[in-house]
């Protein structure tokens, strides 16, 4: 249900029609399923240049190429069929259109990557390999090629059966550390709700949790290159001990300004949407703050009460309950080790 209700409330909103409430509700559907992020952003370009169908034509256009969908077994669920009410005025059902003319790119689409997909490779309908730790947890995972990843408490990394054969692309959702093993012909793709990175081989953070106000990731060895989400022309190349930080509710307040203003420019400056900073190391043994985690330390510096407590929840698997209001934003440093955490705690 959630993936037709997607295909519904994304047409509306290439059509112009999506108010406030379903903007909000698409959002959310798309933080739920960062997964989803690569094909959104290759179908919103081709969007962009595709003509407009004839309404009179849609229709047809939208059942014979949902029938070629179905034959190219779409890895994205399925599309709602649709029934129209011819009554109603035509200026309502500008997202109908929209869904027939979306069918017609999400097929063009699809349709190339089965083109050019390598003989090896099994149908576009791939199953689908997914790690998941809980809260209070932490994991360590090797991917076929030899790349390491640790995923911290609460995260979830998915990646094809076909992993490595001619893509190697992944899909995090909450924070990972990865050991990526260099291969110059197969860059190393992550996926996020906000961000893409791509590298070839190197050491790095991506912290990327849906609820968390900003999306970070701190590059140890290497170099990485990143796009932010629907600004595929945009590259940020960070150096060594650099880190990225993108404010994801920017980001959402951007797209829906976009669905409100179609064909609007997108801005050149980047500063209110990312910012890149030094990484900073703990003098006493050269660690990290962002990386400490996976070596069963919580390293927070100058950081807010609310922000920390929402960390704590996942890092000990329990519900942080702040009494006094006036602490939410009271600004807090040091460091916790790997031990039971006391029932109350002041900061």
């Amino acid at each position: 249900m959630s993936q037709e209700k997607f295909w519904i409330l994304f047409s509306k909103k290439l059509a112009g029609e999506a108010g406030a409430e379903e903007l909000n509700e698409l959002e959310a559907l798309i933080l739920q399923h960062p997964e989803w992020q690569y094909a959104i952003q290759n179908i919103e370009e081709l969007w962009k240049n595709h003509p407009h169908t004839d309404s009179i034509h849609a229709e047809d256009a939208y059942l014979l190429h949902l029938h070629r969908m179905e034959d190219l077994n779409i890895p994205f669920g399925q599309f709602p069929t649709l029934s129209i009410e011819t009554k109603r005025p035509v200026r309502k059902m500008k997202w109908y259109w929209a869904a027939a003319i979306l069918l017609l790119v999400a097929g063009s689409w699809w349709g190339i990557r089965k083109m050019t997909a390598s003989k090896t490779e099994a149908p576009i309908a791939r199953a689908v390999n997914e790690i998941t730790t809980r809260p209070g947890s932490k994991s360590k995972v090797e991917l076929p090629d030899g790349t390491m990843v640790w995923l911290n408490a609460g995260s979830k990394l998915t990646y094809d059966k076909n992993y490595g054969l001619e893509l190697r692309e992944v899909t995090l959702t909450g924070e990972g550390y990865f050991d990526v093993v260099k291969n110059k012909n197969k860059p190393f793709i992550i996926h996020t709700s906000s961000i893409n990175i791509k590298v070839l081989g190197t050491v790095f953070n991506v912290k990327a949790y849906p609820q968390d106000k900003h999306t970070e990731t701190s590059l140890i060895r290497g170099s990485i290159e990143v796009t932010i989400k629907n600004r595929p022309n945009d590259k940020i190349i960070l150096s060594p001990s650099e880190k990225l930080v993108v404010e994801n509710d920017e980001i959402i307040e951007k797209d829906k300004q976009a669905a409100h203003h179609e064909g609007a420019a997108q801005p050149t400056d980047l500063s209110a949407l990312v910012s890149v900073n030094k990484l900073k190391y703990i003098s006493a043994d050269s660690v990290v703050a962002e990386t400490a985690w996976i070596n069963n330390r919580l390293i927070f510096r100058d950081e807010a009460f609310s922000d920390l407590a929402l960390r704590m929840e996942r890092w000990y698997d329990v519900q942080m309950e702040i009494g006094d209001p006036a602490l939410q934003n009271k600004r807090v440093t040091g460091i916790f080790r790997e031990r039971p955490l006391n029932r109350r705690w002041k900061p």
